[in-house]
């Protein structure tokens, strides 16, 4: 049987493989848009398979300047993009143990002495840098102590979802990282993207659902 040091090391080297193969085909940045640069990708799912993730609600949202009316309903959206990314994982992506929102609260409520920050309100602008290297605090001891917690080894973070369209379809996109709480390490990034449609929360429904392999499912 497979230790569990064994298996998060497993875990580790796969999406550091997947890592790589993603910064192989990038095409590069464009430098008025860090977005636009993260090479397109689905979460690398099967690389967790087996084991517990912390699972963080989307840190921010973004509106191109054709959708920039959208602005208005900020908050509504982001609570959107975060509740339809993490319905789509609990459902579609059974073999990874999630700690999502309400179960990161849960374990700061049982053990306040961590000194973990609201799970809503970590610093995580900087994931969208064209080189990360290590972690900072305050975000590396929030993890650290959140995965003390729970057990998980990586946490997964939608950094941030950009909205936006032409001829009146909205588009929307999240840019996902994973990193490794115990190292403090980014091991994995990469932009999800949806399909036009016709309103702002039917195009968060679509990359949600595009975040998934469909061999996965």
């Amino acid at each position: 049987m497979m230790t569990l040091s064994c298996r998060h090391s497993v875990v580790l080297m796969s999406l550091l493989a997947a890592a790589a193969c993603s910064r192989h085909a990038s095409s590069g940045a464009d430098p008025l848009d860090p977005i636009a640069g993260i090479e397109v990708s689905q979460i690398p799912i099967a690389s967790l398979a087996g084991s517990s993730a912390l699972l963080f609600p989307v840190s921010n949202i973004v509106f191109g300047d054709s959708v920039s009316e959208l602005a208005t309903s900020r908050g509504e959206l982001l609570d959107r993009a975060s509740a339809v990314l993490d319905s789509v994982l609990l459902r579609d992506a059974r073999e990874v143990t999630w700690h999502g929102r309400e179960a990161l609260r849960r374990a700061l409520r049982t053990a306040p002495g961590l000194g973990a920050t609201d799970p809503t309100r970590l610093p995580t602008g900087f994931l969208l840098a064209r080189t990360v290297e290590v972690i900072p605090d305050p975000l590396w001891s929030s993890l650290r102590a959140l995965a003390a917690v729970t057990g998980a080894r990586m946490a997964v973070i939608p950094v941030v979802v950009k909205l936006d369209g032409t001829g009146g379809a909205v588009s929307a996109s999240y840019v996902v990282a994973i990193v490794d709480c115990r190292l403090g390490q980014l091991v994995w990034r990469g932009r999800v993207v949806g399909s036009p449609s016709a309103t702002a929360e039917a195009a968060l429904v679509r990359a949600a659902a595009a975040a998934v392999p469909t061999g996965i499912r």
